[in-house]
């Protein structure tokens, strides 16, 4: 009888220590075993992406509400005057992975107007933006608003080799400093932050808010270089 024991007791952890190295490790899923994986990306139109189980462009905040943990929320204002708003979600777990996401919604300038005017705290960020908490009345306006892009940090290691077996090679490799650089997927509305050291972040949005995406990445790589003003700046929020 304690043979047996001790024979089951070891399968039983031989086991536990397979699926957890398959849900830590993206090279070793196969992709048709799961739906809603980071590289299976559908464009159905200009204004509408989905992936992760999310459609950009429709899906809200109010939709994921019993999908994901609860969001920090919070307004973003640059040293140069742009605004936006953040969802920050920590530990999502999207099946088999579980990563960071950052959702933005869809806010027009009268909108994030509406919302800076509620803001209830104020933070500087290293990067010169500044952090602002928002009013309960402003987080029940957003609940509603279709969420446009989204950036997703998994928890794997992701490394150059892996990203190409997922993703292919991409259109465009675009340097932001000597430890980071974009790799550009414009068909798919794909942005991949890789860096020397450190986690990926996948950055989607839909194909209509694509090349200004990709001005603001180049605008952040320019900073970053020291092209605009001769000294380096931080990168974006930190």
């Amino acid at each position: 009888m304690q043979v047996r024991w001790i024979v089951g007791m070891g399968a039983m952890v031989a086991i536990l220590a397979l699926a957890m190295w398959v849900y830590s490790n993206p090279g070793g899923m196969r992709s048709q075993q799961f739906t809603d994986l980071p590289w299976q990306i559908e464009v159905g139109d200009r204004q509408r992406t989905r992936v992760l189980g999310i459609v950009l462009g429709e899906t809200t905040m109010a939709d994921l509400m019993y999908r994901l943990p609860v969001p920090d929320i919070r307004l973003f204002v640059d040293a140069d005057g742009s605004r936006s708003v953040e969802a920050y979600y920590v530990n999502a777990r999207i099946p088999p992975f579980e990563a960071n996401l950052i959702l933005r919604p869809d806010l027009d300038t009268a909108a994030l107007d509406r919302i800076e005017a509620q803001v209830t705290s104020e933070r500087p960020m290293p990067s010169g933006a500044r952090r602002y908490g928002l009013s309960d009345d402003a987080l029940v306006s957003l609940g509603n608003v279709p969420i446009v892009e989204l950036s997703y940090v998994p928890r794997a290691r992701w490394n150059e080799d892996l990203i190409v077996e997922r993703f292919g090679e991409p259109r465009e490799r675009m340097r932001i400093d000597s430890d980071h650089g974009y790799w550009l997927y414009p068909e798919a509305g794909l942005a991949i932050l890789v860096p020397r050291r450190g986690r990926v972040l996948m950055h989607y949005v839909t194909q209509e808010r694509w090349g200004q995406t990709v001005e603001r990445l180049r605008d952040e790589g320019r900073r970053r270089l020291g092209e605009d003003h001769g000294d380096p700046e931080p990168g974006a929020h930190d």
